[in-house]
């Protein structure tokens, strides 16, 4: 019963190429922009306004909220971020945690440079196919549209 127990559970650690993995977004997404509208003094509820729900509140440290952010793409690396805000007397006092740059990017990058990739070869094997028109540019050497 073990070994297979063992068997399954190294199966689900294969990556099979050409296998669709799904991207895995948790958390709260943070941004610089919105941390820029954050002033001392602050209630908890307009830092909720511009943050959103914090994911945890610490039971024991109320004056702490956290606001971490994981994504794991089907294909690449995990992306963290963590995000703490600190509540002194009840108002917004300051937080901690780095801001991913550009994290759109980071995380779908990857994803972007292969479609782009794609559509180049899409494009390359229309331009060379038979009766392909000279210019790949829309409106250009097509009947019945005037070049410019």
């Amino acid at each position: 019963m073990l070994v297979l127990a063992l068997v399954i559970s190294g199966c689900s650690a294969l990556r099979f190429p050409g296998v669709y993995r799904i991207d895995i977004p948790q958390g709260n997404f943070v941004t610089e922009d919105m941390l820029g509208q954050l002033e001392p003094g602050m209630t908890p509820d307009q830092v909720r306004y511009v943050l959103g729900q914090p994911t945890l509140i610490d039971p024991f440290t109320p004056d702490a909220w956290f606001y971490p952010m994981v994504y794991q793409p089907g294909r690449g690396k995990k992306v963290e971020q963590r995000i703490v805000v600190h509540f002194d007397n009840g108002v917004y006092a300051w937080h901690e945690g780095e801001v991913i740059e550009d994290f759109r990017r980071k995380v779908t990058g990857q994803q972007d440079l292969e479609l782009q990739e794609r559509l180049r070869q899409q494009e390359r094997e229309r331009d060379s196919a038979p009766g392909a028109p000279a210019s790949a540019e829309p409106g250009v050497n097509e009947p019945g549209v005037p070049s410019m």
